[in-house]
């Protein structure tokens, strides 16, 4: 069921039966990304009704309503019976679904901004930016000392396509559209977002592909979209174009990636994150010429602009309200 702001909402009693309505509610901070005193005052002061839970080992959790999860804590479900709701903190939850001690019968959201992440949409025109103007090969020309001016285009004679259209792929998508770029998107089931072609489903990954100079991955990691970028669909994409990773790792075929960049097919990629981070220094990506690496610094999570989000989800959960930003786990997001 999809809410007023178009985000996926679940009805909390369908979920389970009843939600308790207490006084005070217990709320455990279990992980997080970065030090944990980053969290604690922006989470106080959203909900400061409540009774918070920082020290996994020693506090009783047994009473706990709801829990935070940056990434999976082993052995911690069994200690949380009461347990009514999960948030993950991060942008993905791939991590977290994958966990087998993750129990099958509570709910799971996401804690990002309804608004998407300003942030993520900043760095990814910065490097559609660079690929459009061939950055790259003038700063390599300046290192040899050579004076060339190849074709320059404007952003309206350029296509550049997104995989995926969640929380934080549209608002990169919407600020490219609105400078001039041709937008096309690729998602799983139809989007309707006005002045972006969308291409749907398996059988319609090659027209998407063909039509893409520019190619943004900002898809969640999913059995079906695990090495969805590789020698295959590398192939499909017009000769020269350029690659883009902000969605996971394990997107990418590396193999494949370097012998399309290696033989020439692709111009070139910028990578903000690696199947295994922080990346190995042997890696070949690291010395590679045509790759630019970026350490997964496509934003800092910010907790105090989190902290609302999951105080609204904790007054939703009181009041057997909707949840907000509802995982589906069948789909892996």
């Amino acid at each position: 069921m999809l809410g007023s702001t178009g985000c996926r909402v679940g009805k909390v009693s369908d979920l389970y039966e009843g939600a308790v309505r207490t006084v005070k509610m217990s709320i455990l901070l279990a992980s997080t990304i970065g030090p944990p005193d980053r969290w604690i005052t922006p989470i106080k002061d959203a909900l400061p009704n409540e009774d918070l839970k920082t020290n996994i080992e020693a506090d009783d959790l047994s009473k706990v309503d709801v829990a935070l999860f940056a990434h999976k804590v082993p052995g911690v479900f069994a200690r949380l019976p009461n347990l009514k709701l999960i948030i993950g903190l991060q942008a993905g939850v791939d991590s977290l679904l994958a966990d087998p001690e993750l129990p099958a019968d509570i709910p799971v959201a996401r804690a990002g901004d309804l608004n998407g992440d300003r942030m993520i949409a900043e760095y990814v025109l910065l490097h559609v930016l660079r690929h459009h103007r061939n950055m790259p090969f003038f700063v390599e020309n300046q290192r040899k000392g050579v004076w060339e001016k190849p074709e320059v285009l404007e952003a309206c004679e350029r296509r550049v396509g997104i995989m995926g259209m969640g929380l934080i792929a549209t608002p990169c998508a919407t600020l490219l559209r609105d400078i001039g770029f041709q937008l096309a998107s690729w998602t799983r089931t139809p989007n309707s977002t006005e002045g972006i072609e969308n291409f749907h489903g398996t059988d319609a990954l090659s027209k998407f592909l063909a039509r893409t100079e520019i190619l943004i991955n900002v898809l969640p990691v999913t059995a079906e979209t695990e090495d969805i970028l590789c020698a295959k669909t590398f192939s499909m994409l017009p000769k020269g174009a350029n690659f883009i990773n902000i969605g996971r790792g394990q997107h990418v075929v590396d193999a494949d990636l370097i012998e399309a960049l290696d033989t020439g097919y692709l111009n070139g990629a910028t990578l903000d994150v690696y199947r295994q981070e922080p990346l190995p220094s042997e890696h070949p990506f690291w010395s590679h010429p045509k790759i630019t690496l970026m350490p997964h610094t496509a934003r800092k999570t910010r907790p105090a602009s989190i902290a609302p989000q999951i105080a609204e989800n904790v007054r939703r959960l009181r009041a057997g309200e909707p949840i907000l930003q509802l995982v589906d786990r069948e789909a892996g997001y």
